[in-house]
């Protein structure tokens, strides 16, 4: 204990990291203060065997070390989230881009339709809808409930949340 270095290995070789809970032994883990020149009054995580046995190599870590092993691996993991939620939000963006041409295809090919049954309903002399009905009940044009008209809605509706929740979200 009286070097200034650390000095965390146990028995096994292996280095701990971060603050020791237990040693080796099985025995929970205390702080202790220094007691050398070199180091008067640095704290350091020691078994209470460890201290009386000064012979075994019990487990031995200074406070400050094992604090500072403590921010590091919250800094490593704090970088790794940051990355995680930029890739989220990069393909999220992308999603929503993806559903808008999609929506945006959906919309055209209904305007189509819509155009096309427009003219089909002109040519015919018996027609019982005028433009004026089509455009007051829009889906007594289509015959009533067109699935196809359905599928459009509900895509127009999900484009819509879409675009609003990447506003909200940015």
């Amino acid at each position: 204990m009286s070097s200034s270095t650390s000095s965390s290995r146990s028995h096994t070789g292996r280095q701990t990291t971060g603050i020791p809970k237990r040693c080796w032994c099985g025995a929970d883990v205390t702080t202790f203060g220094a007691q050398t020149k070199e180091n008067l009054f640095r704290r350091f995580y020691r078994c209470e065997i460890g201290v009386k046995r000064k012979s075994e190599h019990h487990l031995f870590k200074w406070v400050d070390e094992a604090i500072l092993d403590e921010v590091t691996s919250v800094d490593e993991k704090h970088s790794q989230l940051k990355v995680d939620v930029d890739s989220f939000k990069m393909q999220t963006a992308r999603r929503f881009e993806n559903q808008a041409k999609q929506i945006d295809q959906t919309i055209q090919e209904i305007k189509l339709l819509m155009a096309a049954n427009t003219e089909n309903s002109k040519t015919k002399e018996n027609s019982t809808l005028t433009t004026e009905d089509t455009i007051t009940s829009p889906s007594m044009a289509y015959g009533g409930s067109n699935p196809l008209t359905n599928i459009a809605v509900a895509a127009f509706a999900l484009g819509t949340m879409a675009w609003i929740y990447s506003r909200i979200a940015n």
